[in-house]
């Protein structure tokens, strides 16, 4: 399928990613393996990649060179910092410690970044690195919703931005009327493949294709010769694979039962369980 691309000369959008500061992750060996040492920022380079990634693919060359300068990920961090120092500043006094904070990471084509945050309820390490996707004994899972209409894929549906029209249409539809709400929905192609949630990347068990699979994205073929079915590819997806614990593997909204459980994930709550409601 060839790619809609939005004109880079004109564009009418940014492209974020959004994560979690938590001083709790300063434990994490695996967040530490991500950011090249102890690091309060959830996977923060694989952030960077995937806004560059990006980048590249709008042709955003003032991004580009600001996202490869050598200096990219201190300035990263910097701006974030500030926006912690600000949200702590805010917070009441004996709970400064234990905050977590949701960070979005914003660059405009010009290539300024920006960042932005919130304080948000804390995440166990055990939620942002598995060590299985075997679902716990007794779930208490989101309900997962299929959409009941088709998304077209376009590189707006493929690649994080602030131009979410998309997103949030199916959630309209699927009567979700809160980012805080225990509830996702799951978009489709107009060939009835799947391709992620409103706000996560999607995992379902299929025992014939080896375990947890995961619809394909471009960023499973760096080569730009696959473009995926539609969605994006999540930094903590992208652990995932490298860890071997999901698979890259396409399905259709055909194969999707009621009942069945999935894995959500995204960069600021790690992994949470779902649960098929609505087909």
């Amino acid at each position: 399928m060839a790619s809609t691309k939005t004109e880079p000369s004109e564009p009418s959008f940014d492209l974020f990613s959004s994560l979690q500061f938590s001083q709790t992750l300063r434990s994490s060996p695996e967040n530490a393996d991500i950011c090249g040492g102890p690091c309060s920022f959830y996977m923060l380079n694989y952030h960077r990649d995937r806004i560059l990634h990006a980048a590249h693919n709008f042709g955003w060359q003032k991004a580009v060179a600001a996202l490869e300068a050598p200096d990219s990920l201190e300035l990263i961090k910097e701006k974030c910092m500030d926006t912690v120092h600000s949200t702590l500043t805010e917070a009441k006094e004996g709970i400064k410690s234990a905050i977590t904070i949701r960070l979005r990471i914003v660059i405009s084509p010009s290539g300024s970044i920006t960042a932005e945050g919130n304080p948000m309820p804390p995440v166990p390490l055990a939620s942002l690195f598995p060590n299985s996707l075997a679902p716990p004994e007794y779930p208490d899972p989101w309900s997962v919703y299929l959409d009941s209409q088709p998304t077209p894929p376009t590189d707006l549906t493929r690649y994080k931005t602030t131009s979410r029209t998309h997103y949030n249409d199916a959630r309209v539809r699927a009567s979700i009327d809160s980012f805080l709400a225990t509830e996702e929905v799951i978009l489709w192609n107009p060939e009835e493949w799947i391709m992620e949630g409103s706000i996560t990347n999607v995992y379902f068990y299929r025992e014939d294709k080896g375990g947890w699979i995961t619809p394909s994205t471009p960023m499973d073929d760096l080569t730009g010769q696959k473009e995926g079915k539609g969605g994006t590819a999540g930094t903590v997806r992208r652990w995932l694979l490298e860890k071997g614990l999901v698979k890259v593997g396409d399905l259709k909204k055909s194969e999707v039962k009621v009942g069945e459980l999935v894995w959500l994930s995204n960069g600021v709550r790690g992994l949470v369980l779902g649960k098929i409601v609505r087909v």
